[in-house]
Formats: C-alpha cells, sequence, structure tokens
C-alpha cells in the first residue's frame, strides 16, 4: 500500500480500532453500529479501495447477507458476493454524492469520510 493509504487507513482507525486490510486493497470494518430498525444492529462492514485511490472515487460496500431491515432485504444490493474475509456477504451500491479529495490524506475527500457515511445509506431503510 501506498503512503497515502495508509494515512487514511491509520484516521480510520481512530473511529474503527480493530480494522483489517489485507493486501488486495478490501478494508474491514468489524463492528459497525446501524441504525433502528436494522437487524443485526452491529454488523462488520467490507468495501474495496478502488485503484486510482484517492483519484478514483469509492463505490458499494458488502455487509453480513442476512442483514436486513424491519425484515426486508436492503434495496440496490445483491448476493452473494467474493469478500476476502469469513462468511457470506451481500453488495449494498452506494457512491458519495461528491468527492474531492484533497491534497494532504485528512482534507477532502478521504476513505474516514466514506466510511461515515455508510450511515446515510442505513437510515434511508430497505
Amino acid at each position: 500500500m501506498n503512503a497515502r493509504l495508509e494515512a487514511e487507513l491509520a484516521q480510520l482507525r481512530t473511529r474503527f480500532p480493530d480494522l483489517q486490510s489485507d493486501v488486495s486493497r478490501w478494508i474491514l470494518l468489524p463492528a459497525y453500529a446501524l441504525c433502528p430498525g436494522w437487524t443485526p444492529p452491529v454488523i462488520p462492514i467490507a468495501f474495496h479501495v478502488q485503484p486510482g485511490h484517492p483519484a478514483t472515487p469509492p463505490y458499494a460496500f458488502c455487509v453480513p447477507e442476512e442483514v436486513r431491515f424491519n425484515g426486508a432485504v436492503p434495496g440496490n444490493s445483491t448476493a452473494p458476493v467474493a469478500v476476502p474475509f469469513p462468511g457470506t456477504w451481500r453488495q449494498i451500491s452506494w457512491a458519495p454524492e461528491s468527492w474531492t479529495p484533497g491534497a494532504e490524506p485528512t482534507s477532502g475527500s478521504n476513505l474516514f469520510q466514506w466510511a461515515i457515511g455508510f450511515i446515510q445509506r442505513f437510515r434511508e431503510g430497505a
């Protein structure tokens, strides 16, 4: 991984200290708290850092296949998908509304903001 990505992962670890990453640029956030209505209430979330990061915006994130909102499967999702972490996964389509990375990893758009922003998708419900 390059210095930029390492710096962004360090920033993510301030919120997700148990974060895992692999050489294929997959990131696992082991404990992400969801909004009311979602089950289970805390889940792992995985996402892939796109080639060309940070110029290329991230796209989609993966949740355990059994995640539901009031019993419903999340919309704009596909399962099963291959993720290099244990379990069966569902991909939820999601993209940032804007992606303008700064010269420094902590300025402008970055993976920390991306990951924190997943909660916006969960607030939408299924």
